[in-house]
């Protein structure tokens, strides 16, 4: 048996009728499938693609974010040393400040002791020049009263050292002790007759004097006066012969013997 459905024949075509709705479609899906933009649409993702982008965006941004906590943390750690560094280095500041402050109170009371010592110092070293002035000037007036060479020259002229200073005037003072105890014989300037003449002269210390010409054709007894050395010529022979055998004693020219020498303290005697 035939069924009647597919033994049915096909109607006959309608005719050209139909072409002009399929040619006006043509036109419609190529404009659908044109972007405005003259490109063709991006086709839109599927669901997994969506999700997958998601994922992809959630993993991005947690790395992110945890590349940010290990920065954070970073440089809070970093701060915290730096802080610590700080802190320390204050301290030790704060502690040599603090050291600074004791030895500079130290080092003021020190230089108030040295301030007062050198202001002692100042003082005996003012007491000590004073007396050393005072010791040359009283030796210079002796010397210009004193028979030449009782008193030794001033040799602390050029000294300014106070301590040093008095020290060479001790010297000198001790020096004209030893010559007023002994007895020497040395070359002086004298005015002998309102003349001017070198002779030897015999100094017993500090108390008199004896003199002879070069020549030895004179001899006599010498005193200062107007502080210059007066020479007096001897009055008689046997003054003569006794200023004569003094010297020799004294040099030493003949063997020590007891001598009386006439003694003048000035024109007056």
């Amino acid at each position: 048996m035939i069924d009647p459905i597919v033994s049915r024949k096909r109607p006959p075509a309608r005719g050209p009728r139909y072409w002009p709705s399929a040619a006006l479609l043509l036109p419609l899906l190529l404009v659908g499938a044109v972007a405005p933009g003259g490109g063709r649409a991006d086709p839109e993702p599927s669901v997994p693609e969506q999700v997958l982008a998601e994922l992809r965006a959630a993993h991005d941004a947690r790395t992110q974010l945890t590349k940010e906590r290990q920065d954070g943390a970073f440089e809070k750690e970093r701060l915290l040393l730096l802080a610590a560094a700080v802190r320390s280095e204050a301290e030790r500041l704060r502690s040599a400040a603090e050291t600074a402050r004791r030895d500079e109170a130290d080092l003021k009371k020190r230089t108030d002791a040295l301030n007062a010592v050198r202001g002692r110092l100042q003082n005996v070293e003012a007491m000590i020049d004073a007396v050393a002035e005072r010791l040359e000037k009283a030796l210079t007036a002796l010397a210009a009263r004193s028979l030449p060479g009782a008193v030794p020259p001033d040799m602390a002229a050029g000294i300014t050292d106070p301590a040093k200073r008095l020290a060479a005037g001790a010297r000198r003072l001790d020096d004209a002790r030893r010559r007023a105890t002994g007895a020497t014989v040395e070359l002086v300037v004298g005015t002998l007759a309102r003349r001017t003449v070198t002779v030897r002269l015999l100094r017993a210390g500090a108390v008199a004097a004896w003199w002879m010409t070069l020549d030895g054709s004179q001899t006599g007894t010498a005193v200062v006066e107007d502080d210059r050395l007066a020479l007096t010529p001897s009055e008689t022979p046997d003054d003569d012969a006794a200023v004569r055998k003094a010297f020799a004693v004294a040099e030493g020219h003949a063997a020590p013997d007891w001598v009386l020498l006439r003694v003048r303290k000035d024109r007056t005697e």
